[in-house]
């Protein structure tokens, strides 16, 4: 895996806004242990009302972290899946399950590093199968494979899923997957991450508006209708949903005027992430958080979301990406908030490099913590079990070329978005991220569609 250049490669060191001062390339050169898999290890959080306890970090070893279950009751596919791995089996420990029934006896041998079952699987089991995994094993990555027919099937176990793989599956995508979610798991898992995350002492839970949302999604008689009446019930978050509807974001042609409005124009998947993010900014007031500052963090967050998403437009991204292009935009500084609420005096010894150091503030964060804004985000988004190309947008959004891959992704979009948005202060892009993805001539295209996107923030403004 590449490594890491340093804050001056790119653009000088520059001190960031005052929510949250923009990051250059950070230099990890002097702590490469950050991106090894983690020694076995749990961080110990307490569990009270709004808290979680963190799941167990999965231990490196042939024994788990390597072993994957294949569930398909189609014997073509299974047979085709076991084709599939074998090139990778020294590398891999593939099991493979012929049904649900089967699957789920399986589950007890575990823990699974991944489970990736075919969204057809006889009976409903795939979303029973999930749901046993993310209840018995939380850390277990959850994949689904699933074809152009298969959209209601999918929307029923989507808040259980972190990946989806097309039906029929490239054995390049499929060898892709493996990689970056395998690189993803040992930087979320890395000794420096836990660290700070066993220094926060409390996570912030999914809100019970979100998880009865999620519920009724998974219904197969789902009603947008009832997700509208469950989120008027939230004066507070009906008022944030139809903020951000209303927005440059997400550029509805007629304002929505009442959350079920808002809802009919999303759609369930895109209102319920939504709905997250209201809820986690909506939960401190910016007194609490001085000197950061909520307010322009929710700003920014919007118009890195917006960019994101024109970007990944113009680049022909399907609709699944597209939208977790947005959504990763929304969430990409999340970890900010985090240490901010949490290691609020801490926090201020970053505020004070940055100033007075000139230093980036991601620079300042890992001297500080050993970990940055951006990995802390991206293992609570994980934990929450919001999909992996989201959170892998999230963790590495600075440091593109970290992520395994040559595909454009979400990541892409959102690095792009990061650095074309604070062009001013002297950020660039990674040029050699870009390259490798064969996008180095795109940048130009790129400034003239955040300069649009700047004009009509200005006429339908995202405050």
């Amino acid at each position: 895996m590449e490594e890491g250049g340093s804050a001056d490669d790119n653009s000088p060191r520059k001190r960031g806004r005052n929510y949250g001062w923009r990051s250059a390339k950070l230099n990890y050169d002097s702590a490469k242990s950050v991106w090894r898999v983690a020694e076995p290890q749990q961080a110990t959080i307490s569990s009270s009302a709004g808290n979680m306890d963190v799941p167990p970090v999965i231990e490196d070893s042939r024994s788990s972290s390597r072993r994957i279950l294949f569930v398909a009751d189609d014997p073509h596919l299974h047979r085709f899946l076991r084709q599939l791995m074998e090139p990778l089996e020294e590398e891999w420990r593939p099991h493979y399950s012929r049904g649900g029934p089967e699957a789920l006896r399986q589950l007890e041998d575990g823990p699974y590093a991944i489970i990736m079952a075919d969204v057809r699987l006889a009976a409903g089991f795939c979303q029973e199968l999930l749901l046993q995994a993310r209840q018995q094993t939380p850390q277990t990555v959850r994949i689904v494979l699933a074809g152009p027919g298969d959209q209601d099937l999918l929307l029923r176990v989507l808040p259980l899923v972190q990946r989806i793989l097309s039906k029929p599956c490239d054995p390049a995508e499929l060898y892709a997957t493996l990689q970056r979610t395998q690189s993803l798991r040992e930087l979320l898992r890395s000794p420096s991450v836990m660290t700070v995350v066993g220094r926060l002492g409390q996570i912030p839970t999914l809100s019970t508006l979100y998880s009865r949302i999620a519920d009724e999604l998974m219904k197969p008689d789902y009603s947008l209708a009832k997700v509208g009446e469950l989120v008027s019930q939230d004066p507070g978050i009906a008022a944030k949903l139809l903020q951000v509807a209303n927005s440059a974001l997400i550029g509805l042609r007629r304002p929505a005027t009442t959350p079920a409005q808002a809802v009919r124009v999303l759609g369930g998947e895109l209102t319920r992430t939504l709905v997250l993010a209201a809820d986690l900014f909506s939960r401190y007031s910016p007194a609490q958080l001085k000197p950061f500052c909520i307010d322009q963090l929710w700003e920014h967050s919007q118009s890195v979301a917006t960019l994101a998403g024109r970007i990944a437009q113009h680049e022909r991204l399907d609709e699944r990406n597209t939208r977790d292009s947005t959504l990763a935009g929304l969430f990409h500084d999340i970890g900010q908030l985090l240490l901010a609420s949490q290691l609020p005096e801490t926090y201020r010894e970053v505020f004070h490099l940055v100033r007075r150091e000139n230093m980036s503030l991601a620079k300042a964060e890992h001297q500080v913590f050993g970990a940055t804004h951006a990995e802390v985000g991206a293992y609570l988004l994980g934990l929450w079990g919001l999909p992996d190309p989201l959170v892998e947008a999230v963790a590495w959004h600075h440091i593109p070329e970290q992520c395994p891959g040559t595909t454009v992704s979400p990541l892409t979009t959102v690095h792009a978005a990061e650095a074309l948005l604070s062009e001013r202060e002297g950020e660039r892009p990674h040029i050699d991220y870009l390259e490798r993805l064969g996008l180095d001539d795109h940048w130009e295209r790129w400034q003239e569609l955040s300069r649009k996107a700047e004009a009509v923030s200005r006429e339908v403004p995202i405050k």
